[in-house]
């Protein structure tokens, strides 16, 4: 069961735009830790610091020092020193899912999502000089998943297929700041490209290691996804970064040339007056 099962797809769905109300779409669940007084996750406008929310200490958020080239939209900020004790997430694992229902444990609030669009979208920017990552759950035509995490401070791809479910790492290349009139960026990916690494990382693996347990790694191979993309079963953001806005459509670019003018200015992103010293 998914949340979008039996249900009409447009060729472009939005998961969630920092500018509608609420800001964090009910469909995200986040999770901070309690006890570190720098993890927060909180909605804000991108040229101001937190001018929002007022319980909130406004000398914790960062990056600490004014940075050119913010936009006027308010956007979902998430910071922590630990990045994965910080996120926001639409859906669920389907392996976790469907483990819940076997075992008769209570099941998480929420449905794998069941998105069947196979290009993703993010419009995001990083705190400062702090790294980013994200990741998304893939289900192929077969039911099987694997989780694509892409991060900045990787520098090589890793595959980890005994995980349950399997992950692949790809690094994540990002701009100097010194190189772009602004921090925000727009990172397109095609999940349904991505579904062959799984095979393929895992025989570069496989090669580069002994030959022992060799049936056990031949096992858990046949068991990675592979072939056709058929749904996102997940989307997962870590801090630190600050989000405006996650999308899925049907052919990524080629989809938007085919919309109207009224779209595209939907999907920009308007630079803020810039700040005048008195």
């Amino acid at each position: 069961m998914t949340l979008l099962l039996n249900t009409i797809q447009p060729p472009l769905l939005t998961l969630l735009s920092s500018t509608s109300s609420p800001a964090l779409s009910p469909l995200f669940v986040s999770y901070s830790d309690p006890s570190s007084s720098d993890t927060l996750i909180t909605v804000l406008n991108d040229s101001e610091h937190n001018e929002r929310s007022e319980e909130i200490n406004r000398s914790n958020i960062v990056p600490r020092k004014f940075q050119q080239g913010f936009i006027i939209h308010p956007v979902i900020h998430i910071q922590s020193p630990n990045p994965r004790r910080a996120y926001i997430q639409a859906g669920c694992s389907t392996t976790s899912y469907s483990f819940c229902l076997r075992n008769g444990v209570k099941s998480q609030d929420c449905l794998p999502l069941g998105v069947a669009l196979p290009c993703i979208g993010l419009q995001l920017r990083r705190l400062g000089q702090r790294d980013v990552s994200f990741e998304v759950g893939v289900v192929d035509s077969r039911k099987r998943e694997g989780v694509i995490r892409c991060s900045s401070f990787k520098n090589k791809s890793a595959i980890y297929p005994h995980r349950l479910p399997p992950l692949i790492c790809l690094p994540l290349t990002l701009p100097s700041s010194d190189s772009q009139l602004t921090p925000w960026l727009e990172i397109p990916i095609n999940l349904a490209s991505l579904l062959p690494l799984f095979q393929n990382l895992c025989r570069i693996t496989d090669e580069e290691q002994e030959q022992d347990e060799s049936r056990k790694r031949r096992r858990a191979q046949v068991e990675l996804p592979s072939g056709e993309f058929e749904s996102v079963s997940y989307v997962r953001i870590y801090a630190n970064c600050r989000v405006r806005r996650i999308w899925f459509s049907a052919e990524g670019e080629q989809t938007f040339e085919g919309m109207g003018k009224g779209v595209k200015d939907e999907w920009a992103l308007y630079a803020a007056e810039p700040r005048v010293s008195t």
